[in-house]
């Protein structure tokens, strides 16, 4: 082989070398708990694909960013497995509670309902002329039996449950309810709905219960709309869904920390917390303030207005009563400050607690157990979670809500520690470094090639000696 070949060739594989490098470096390391912070193990059965937990205080304390990018869930191999959020309920589901209701009969006289236009005209000849502008359905007869409901002190109401019977043992009839708030003008709320009860070999098949629209009434008015005799009905039980208990937010006092203004109360909240309440603790009793309350994220930007109200406590016999908290768009602003709109000598000692409604951690159960939530980082590549309902999507929602049961999260564990959590340096890309270091090494060799066959033409070696 010539020496122009093996310069060539030579040059080929340092290429050669050089894009294997830049593909191996070009593979991001995949993330390890050490990356981040701290963690937190999560107990369950693992009996279902899913899991979900309520995001604990530590979480937020921990977290760096507001979007909670920062925090990945691991499987007890160290592998990061799928997760995504969602939000928190604001409120339990409303109570339902039955109430009984008085029912009150009234008579008169039968109706037909065709549905259709019919004129009769007769003259004084005898003439008969009759005039219909569509053809009828078949006729609908109400019954003259009338049961009217009184329901004024039931409300609102979701359904109404019968114990009823027809004369003539029919096993199922047909009935329309109407609405009133007078007893005089009447709207129909449900146009047809059936009561059906049947008994054979002991067992017995009921449909006795008629949903209404979710709502306040007055009277309710019954009555049978097909060619049955008049019901008889023995009594009425409302459904009546009262109202949704609110679900207190999770609150944290915001550190006090010194202020330059002396109207001005400062405080860190040392959380990064989608924060949605405020109240401000006034320690003096009998005490009422007029307050600004401002927030932002760091110490750079300028305040912007979250509030402005009264926060008092009084306290009358043995009744303390304090101010509601102050509710306003979600932040997660760590800085705040309480601005007192009046002489501020009284109520330096007063302090400030935050309020927010943690997230739901959503994860899929994949690979071994005990499963690690860690969380807060500086230096792990930004996690990419799901859309609340992005994992199984493909699944119904009704299936999708069985296959996830409740973890329980443990003690706060230290994972990567203060490390985790320092600015790495910025420092010159890898690929960059590599590509220059090969490429250096490449020129000088090939210097070098080019030197040692210059010297063999000036110097060709001696081959009859």
């Amino acid at each position: 082989m010539s020496s122009n070949n093996r310069i060539v060739m030579t040059a080929r594989s340092m290429f050669v070398g050089v894009g294997c490098l830049l593909a191996a470096v070009s593979v991001a390391a995949s993330p390890s708990k050490n990356d981040y912070a701290s963690g937190i193990v999560v107990e369950s059965a693992n009996t279902q694909p899913m899991i979900e937990a309520l995001l604990p205080d530590e979480v937020y304390r921990g977290v760096t960013r507001a979007d909670l990018t920062d925090l990945r869930v691991f499987n007890a191999d160290g592998i990061p497995v799928p997760h995504a959020f969602c939000a928190s309920p604001q409120s339990l589901f409303p109570p339902v509670t039955e109430q009984s209701l008085q029912v009150f009969v009234l008579r008169g006289r039968d109706q037909l309902y065709t549905g259709s236009s019919r004129v009769n005209v007769e003259t004084s000849a005898g003439t008969r002329v009759e005039v219909q502008e569509s053809s009828p359905p078949a006729p609908e007869v109400v019954t003259g039996r009338i049961h009217i409901i009184d329901a004024r002190d039931a409300r609102p109401l979701r359904a109404i449950r019968f114990d009823w019977r027809s004369p003539d043992d029919v096993s199922e009839v047909k009935v329309r309810i109407e609405a009133s708030d007078d007893l005089d003008r009447w709207q129909t709320v449900v146009p047809a709905s059936t009561l059906l009860l049947a008994r054979q070999n002991g067992q017995e098949l009921r449909r006795e219960r008629i949903q209404l629209p979710l709502r306040e009434y007055g009277y309710l008015r019954v009555q049978r709309i097909d060619n049955g005799p008049p019901l008889i009905i023995n009594s009425v039980t409302a459904e009546v869904v009262g109202e949704a208990e609110e679900i207190e937010p999770l609150w944290f006092n915001a550190t006090r920390v010194q202020s330059a203004e002396a109207d001005v109360l400062a405080f860190d909240a040392e959380h990064v917390a989608p924060v949605t309440y405020a109240r401000v603790r006034l320690q003096q009793e009998n005490s009422m303030a007029s307050i600004a309350l401002q927030s932002r994220a760091d110490e750079q930007s300028p305040w912007r207005d979250r509030w402005r109200g009264e926060s008092y406590v009084i306290v009358s016999d043995t009744v303390r009563r304090e101010s509601p908290p102050a509710r306003f768009q979600p932040t997660s602003d760590r800085y705040w400050r309480v601005q007192i709109l009046q002489d501020a000598r009284f109520y330096q000692d007063s302090s400030l607690e935050l309020g927010y409604r943690p997230a739901r951690l959503r994860f899929l159960a994949q690979g071994p157990g005990p499963f690690t939530v860690a969380f807060g980082s500086r230096r792990a590549e930004l996690a990419q979670p799901a859309a609340c309902d992005g994992l199984l999507a493909d699944v119904s929602g009704a299936d999708r809500e069985r296959m996830i049961e409740q973890g329980y999260l443990g003690q706060l564990v230290s994972l990567g520690g203060a490390d985790a959590l320092k600015i790495p340096p910025k420092k010159t890309p890898v690929k960059v470094v590599v590509l220059w270091a090969v490429l250096v090494v490449g020129v000088a060799g090939l210097v070098g090639m080019a030197l040692s066959l210059l010297k063999r033409v000036r110097h060709p070696p001696n081959l009859g000696r």
